[in-house]
């Protein structure tokens, strides 16, 4: 397995078990293994810069074209994740922003050993990976009935 097969596989496995609806990927490119895998599960939506034609045509049905620095809301509006895998750091304050503004979870794989210093986000190594989180206290599907968020699953 390659290393683009591992990542894929990993953050995969991690958005199955720990969310649920609809799941954006930001900045989708020509790397887009997470979201083809998701589809089956949820409804998922693939935003770049690009166009289609320059985007993996796996994605034809569920790309759409967007600035996550100046984003399109309803592309993203009831999303309970908005994640990028190795996005450019000019963005990654982007996503975070985006992810507070409309209720969502943000998720970002960055770029090898590359460090995020936001102080919202949380870095955990989801089996060997290195992935960094920001929990939106918006989102209304992790709510148990005591008020209490429900921890990740662990892989």
């Amino acid at each position: 397995m390659d290393k683009n097969d591992r990542v894929a596989e990993v953050l995969t496995d991690f958005i199955k078990a720990n969310y649920s609806k609809m799941i954006v990927e930001v900045g989708c490119g020509r790397f887009s293994a997470v979201a083809v895998a998701l589809r089956p599960f949820f409804k998922v939506t693939a935003t770049d810069l690009l166009e289609i034609d320059a985007v993996d045509c796996r994605l034809a049905p569920v790309y759409i074209k967007d600035d996550v620095t100046s984003p399109v809301l309803r592309v993203y509006q009831g999303a309970s994740l908005i994640f990028s895998s190795r996005p450019p750091l000019e963005i990654q304050s982007n996503i975070l922003a985006l992810s507070e503004r409309i209720g969502a979870d943000a998720l970002i794989k960055p770029f090898g050993s590359e460090i995020i210093e936001d102080m919202r986000l949380t870095l955990r190594s989801v089996r060997g990976l290195p992935l960094y989180l920001f929990r939106n206290e918006r989102r209304k599907d992790r709510q148990h009935p005591t008020g209490n968020s429900k921890p990740y699953r662990r892989l």
